[in-house]
């Protein structure tokens, strides 16, 4: 092979690889592009199908709330429960049957409910608005019996009672004679036509789409049922059943308590992009999807552009190169001067094509990290001119605090092939100008380059700093929520001592005048009037107690509060003294174990232990012996679990919940004395203390009432 030959391979081996490192670096900066703009918009496509659902969440769960607020009027309402028992009594009272269908009335008039029936305890209808025939109306059944068993108002499903009558659902009411014992009435239903409000609320779609749609699921046995009608298909609602095994069905999903977005095939059989969510407080979980196709259109044209633009970038580049190519053929026997003509016009090639890429361009020597190559926009974004630009260090327009933070990227694609990171590049101007950087490892002609893309994210940061400034303003109204309604909480406060310590005054007079009375006519007066001047004189003596403790309450919610370091064991045998008036001459064993400092008001503290120990003593009368034990359980998120455990009588679980509210009794006061207020009181003192209170028990095996305190700081609230 004579020089001129070896010279024209040396040299198409030359321009070969300078075009195939120009292709790969527009394949791979097109991909790199593609894929960063795929990823935001897949994440944004998931964000706004989350916040969709969120709202669809929230307004079904307000419109369930809001049913339920319906509900509560009537049933903590006892002036309708006596309403209702009169009617009972006096069916034909036309006064009474006037009221109580006014009443009735307003649920279907004002509040949009398609009827309201009366039933008694045994399901048979009494009144209902408009009337209807007892043969249409579908009998409540189970949920009337659960409703008056656990005193709860229940909704009902979304039911059909034939395969072709209408979708309805109930609310149930459970109604009582406070008077006679808590003896059950019978029901109030509210009944509601979905296709009123809730199946339009949840057929609307807050954007302009094609193929979105929002379904509402249930799971039945190994089913999951639709419970609305859709959008592309007809009589869904109650009918349309969907395998619950059916992994790739985001409705299946759903009904098995996926929460999230997930792509799947629906029922159709078509591919689709949802969002999963439970709603809260009912059987009932939420899809809200929309067609793939609709939804990844976008990154699909954009996909097409980049390759045409990458097509035509990569045929430019060879008919360019071919054209060097037939001019340094033509040149080969010229002088060394035109050669590097030839490779200045084939730079100006390569800066034209990274000129029209659509983000910043850029590629750094290793290990020196100088810039050799760059396109024009990165020029324009800077503000630099290209003599001012060239050599420059990689972390020169960066800021100092994340220099470190660059160079690790940098190492990580010299030994990865690949990194991104987020940063601000610093503009001559001195403006801050944020860019997601995506750089990979590139070899030529034995030198370790790295190149990067950048994409500026101004845009995206502006939406974030939009987003906080959004959270701030509404946890500033929070706050102010909460101030008014601490505000309110004080005033409520003050109403009560105010209308506690009025009724003191007549309550004296009241035994005063008893006592007179029996004094000065007790000969007069027979064994019954005798008996009923007694029952008085406790009923005033018991009313004078409520009081004395409903200011006590009162009080509670307004002392200040002197925390300080509380030995417990002291505390402990202090409150066993004074409460040795009602342990006197009782079989009582008590159980005490060395208990740990706690931080608090020792005087508050005091009175929760006088209440627990004063429930624990009474509501073991009955035991012999009794059995008492007061100790710890371990700690909670920093706090020291206390109790007060018993082997008296306990309580039903299903009222727990009723335990600490004021006024709130499980047991007859001619079983067991009390008000109703010592529970109430603890747990207004320990939330005061920043703890909490909880009780577990069981009808004639005992209880165990817990309340958790902050340790001293000189004990460890893991031993």
């Amino acid at each position: 092979m004579n020089a001129i030959e070896t010279l024209k391979s040396r040299t198409w081996l030359t321009f070969l690889l300078v075009f195939l490192t120009l292709g790969a670096g527009i394949v791979v900066i097109g991909w790199l592009y593609y894929r960063n703009y795929e990823q935001h918009y897949r994440a944004e496509v998931a964000r706004q199908l989350s916040i969709i659902a969120g709202f669809k969440i929230n307004e079904l769960a307000q419109w369930r709330k809001e049913r339920l607020g319906d509900a509560d009027i009537i049933f903590q309402n006892p002036a309708f429960s006596d309403l209702v028992k009169c009617f009972l009594e006096k069916p034909q009272d036309p006064n009474i049957q006037r009221i109580l269908k006014s009443w009735m009335n307003k649920y279907t008039q004002y509040l949009g409910y398609q009827r309201v029936i009366l039933t008694d305890i045994q399901g048979a209808i009494r009144m209902s608005v408009p009337e209807v025939s007892p043969m249409v109306v579908t009998p409540l059944g189970r949920d009337a019996a659960t409703s008056l068993s656990s005193e709860q108002i229940v909704i009902t499903d979304l039911h059909r009672d034939t395969p072709n009558s209408p979708i309805s659902m109930a609310i149930v009411i459970p109604l009582f004679d406070e008077q006679n014992g808590h003896q059950p009435l019978g029901i109030i239903s509210l009944w509601i036509d979905p296709a009123n409000y809730l199946y339009p609320l949840i057929k609307r779609w807050p954007t302009n789409s094609r193929t979105a749609e929002t379904l509402l699921v249930r799971r039945e046995g190994s089913e999951v049922v639709v419970l609305n009608e859709l959008r592309f298909q007809t009589h869904t609602a109650l009918i349309l059943h969907v395998p619950l095994d059916r992994i790739t069905s985001p409705a299946g999903q759903a009904a098995l308590g996926r929460e999230g977005i997930m792509e799947g095939i629906d029922d159709r059989g078509i591919p689709v992009v949802a969002a999963l969510r439970t709603i809260p407080d009912s059987p009932w979980s939420l899809v809200a999807r929309i067609d793939a196709a609709e939804i990844f259109a976008p990154t699909t044209e954009k996909l097409w552009q980049i390759v045409i633009l990458i097509g035509a970038l990569l045929l430019s580049a060879g008919a360019g190169m071919g054209l060097v190519w037939r001019q340094q053929g033509i040149r080969l026997y010229k002088e060394k001067a035109d050669a590097w003509e030839a490779l200045r016009e084939e730079q100006k090639f390569s800066k034209l094509v990274m000129d029209s890429l659509p983000g910043i361009f850029y590629l750094y020597t290793y290990p020196e990290h100088r810039l050799v190559l760059w396109n024009k926009l990165y020029e324009t974004i800077l503000g630099y001119t290209a003599e001012e630009m060239k050599d420059h260090h990689v972390t020169d327009w960066q800021l100092p605090e994340v220099h470190a933070k660059i160079m690790e990227a940098v190492e990580e694609v010299m030994t990865k092939g690949q990194s991104s990171i987020e940063s601000s590049l610093i503009a001559k101007n001195g403006r801050l100008i944020p860019f997601f950087l995506t750089g990979v490892r590139v070899e030529t002609h034995g030198h370790l380059y790295y190149m990067g893309i950048g994409m500026d994210i101004t845009e995206r940061k502006r939406a974030e700093e939009e987003i906080r400034k959004l959270n701030a303003e509404l946890e500033q109204r929070v706050s102010e929520r909460t101030a008014q309604l601490e505000a309110a909480n004080k005033e409520l406060e003050s109403f009560s001592y105010s209308v506690s310590h009025d009724l003191r005054a007549p309550l004296r007079h009241v035994l005063g005048y008893v006592d007179m009375l029996t004094r000065e006519c007790e000969s007069q007066l027979s064994g019954k009037g005798r008996h009923y001047m007694k029952t008085i004189a406790d009923a005033s003596r018991e009313m004078g107690e409520l009081i004395d403790n409903l200011l006590a309450f009162s009080r509670m919610g307004r002392t200040e509060m002197f925390a300080t370091s509380v030995n417990f064991n002291k505390l402990v045998q202090d409150t066993l003294l004074d409460i040795e008036t009602l342990t006197y001459k009782r079989n009582i064993v008590w159980k005490i174990p060395p208990l740990p400092t706690v931080q608090g008001d020792p005087a508050m503290l005091k009175l929760v232990l006088a209440n627990l120990l004063d429930n624990a003593v009474k509501f073991t009368r009955l035991r012999d012996p009794a059995q008492i034990e007061i100790g710890c359980a371990g700690t909670e998120k920093g706090r020291i679990i206390f109790f007060v455990r018993d082997n008296g009588v306990g309580f039903d679980p299903q009222y727990t919940h009723k335990l600490f509210g004021v006024f709130q009794r499980l047991h007859r006061t001619d079983e067991f004395e009390g008000t109703g207020i010592g529970l109430a009181n603890v747990r207004r003192i320990i939330t005061r203390h920043g703890g909490r209170t909880w009780a577990e028990g069981s009808l004639d095996h005992g209880a165990t009432f817990y309340f958790t305190l902050e340790p001293s700081s000189s004990t460890n609230p893991d031993n």
